[in-house]
């Protein structure tokens, strides 16, 4: 992998996100997304969740895969999938609703 790719990459997306945020009015985020539960809101915030979820997990992946506990960290991640699941959805409408979008941005551009 190139370090210098994979943060250009990161600087696209943090400026997608920015540019999506910036031009959307506010009937745009509160309507609902298509097939899903969230409004254009929270799943926009879902998305920097991610991220969130992402830059916390990585040392803890790297650290056990240079342990050697790799294949089991994954297999408990898998036997808690149930409880991810519901972290993520409640973590995500949660974001989305308390959060103003101003503030979604700028929790991007840090993470």
């Amino acid at each position: 992998m190139d370090r210098a790719e994979i943060e250009a990459e990161l600087d696209q997306v943090e400026a997608d996100f920015t540019h999506l945020l910036g031009g959307a009015r506010s009937s745009d985020l509160s309507r609902r997304g298509s097939g899903t539960r969230w409004t254009n809101r929270q799943l926009l915030y879902h998305l920097v969740f991610g991220y969130l979820i992402v830059r916390t997990l990585l040392p803890l992946v790297r650290l056990l895969g240079r342990l050697g506990h790799s294949r089991g960290f994954a297999t408990l991640l898998n036997a808690c999938w149930r409880p991810f699941h519901v972290v993520n959805y409640v973590g995500s409408w949660a974001g989305g609703q308390m959060l103003p979008p101003t503030a979604t941005v700028k929790l991007m551009r840090r993470t």
